[in-house]
């Protein structure tokens, strides 16, 4: 039974994560190289812990800089996004630490296949994958599985989740799962229709949280999550499948190149106060041509976004064999729906059909 956690990376994720294991008893340890990422952490989760009444249980987390503190630890959990020389510099001392039982959980963003061929003295038995949004707080944890995973390996990650009581699906492994793909395709899909003139961001967002109704539009999710970690994610899943869906925006790249990342910069799709929105970012209207040019039906902006995940949601489907339940929970999981893609398909099925275009629909000609 796995008792001692060890989590690399002290962001918003470790954080999410920490909480739910203390409060469920779980003794853990967190790996950072920044002294500071790891102030900021603990920092949060005694707010956290004081404000739930628990503050007592600060004492089962300690924050670490030493590799030989991963000594003892019954999983090893990735949460970061570093280079293959960093990612190896770390599991190359990790290893050296832990015993021939320990599982590793790495962050399934990252390409396993390339994690392997990089670090080779992994043991491939005992290494799943794992990757969880994060935004919302009845959010789904995706654990992925390799070839070489081990059954009992499996099962033992499956037991430690479900001791969590987090929803989960397990799935076998492709770059970037479910989660990844679609949020990219998603992201992607709002800025086509952005460029296309059809609506401003806010107008974009609104159709969405009406046919989903999410907390959130797409824009929103994206300034929370982080521009650049949505935009660095989707150029990796791009580069690896070449398909245009998941070739992240350009205006994108443009607010990247500005630094305006999202609600952690003030500035994103959105500029924000004290974490509200406040208006839209005056940087669109130079880099967008037709920024707001149409009005078209809530409907419409609906469907264009939607038509793309539906694809690629089936498209993964058929490559990992993975049902419609898991991509259902996936998809109303992570971004916030009240129902997953396919049920929206079965509740909404005119906006589903693609519809022909006559050259009045063309930009130019407009």
């Amino acid at each position: 039974m796995i008792k001692a956690v060890s989590l690399i990376g002290a962001n918003k994720k470790s954080i999410i994560l920490s909480e739910v294991l203390l409060i469920n008893g779980f003794q853990i340890r967190v790996y950072d190289s920044f002294k500071d990422s790891l102030n900021i952490l603990m920092a949060k989760l005694r707010w956290y812990l004081n404000k739930n009444n628990r503050l007592d249980l600060i004492e089962n987390i300690e924050v670490i800089q030493d590799f030989s503190k991963f000594k003892g630890a019954d999983i090893v959990i990735e949460l970061d996004n570093k280079t293959f020389e960093e990612r190896y510099l770390y599991f190359s001392k990790i290893i050296k630490e832990v015993d021939d039982k320990c599982i590793f959980v790495l962050n399934s963003d990252i390409d396993l296949t390339k994690t392997f061929e990089k670090i080779p003295f992994l043991p491939l038995n005992r290494v799943m994958g794992m990757n969880f949004l994060g935004v919302f707080k009845d959010c789904i944890f995706e654990i992925s599985k390799t070839d070489y995973t081990d059954v009992d390996v499996i099962n033992k990650v499956i037991e430690f989740i479900g001791r969590l009581s987090l929803k989960y699906c397990v799935v076998s492994y492709i770059c970037g799962g479910i989660i990844s793909r679609l949020m990219s395709v998603y992201i992607n899909s709002a800025f086509n229709v952005l460029v296309k003139g059809k609506g401003f961001p806010s107008e974009i967002d609104e159709a969405i949280r009406k046919f989903t109704n999410s907390l959130y539009g797409p824009f929103e999710l994206l300034d929370i999550v982080g521009v650049d970690y949505n935009y660095n994610r989707s150029l990796s899943l791009y580069n690896v499948f070449k398909k245009d869906v998941l070739k992240p925006s350009d205006i994108e790249l443009k607010l990247l190149q500005y630094g305006q990342l999202g609600r952690k910069s003030n500035m994103g799709v959105y500029i924000y106060e004290d974490g509200n929105v406040v208006g839209e970012n005056p940087v669109l209207p130079s880099i967008i041509q037709y920024l707001g040019l149409r009005k078209v039906e809530m409907e419409e902006i609906f469907s264009d976004i939607m038509i793309p995940v539906l694809g690629e949601a089936k498209e993964i489907a058929k490559e990992i064999m993975v049902g419609e339940q898991d991509i259902e929970n996936v998809t109303k999981y992570s971004f916030g729906w009240d129902i997953g893609i396919f049920s929206l398909q079965k509740k909404y099925p005119n906006a589903f059909v693609v519809k022909q275009r006559s050259e009045f629909d063309n930009l130019d000609t407009f």
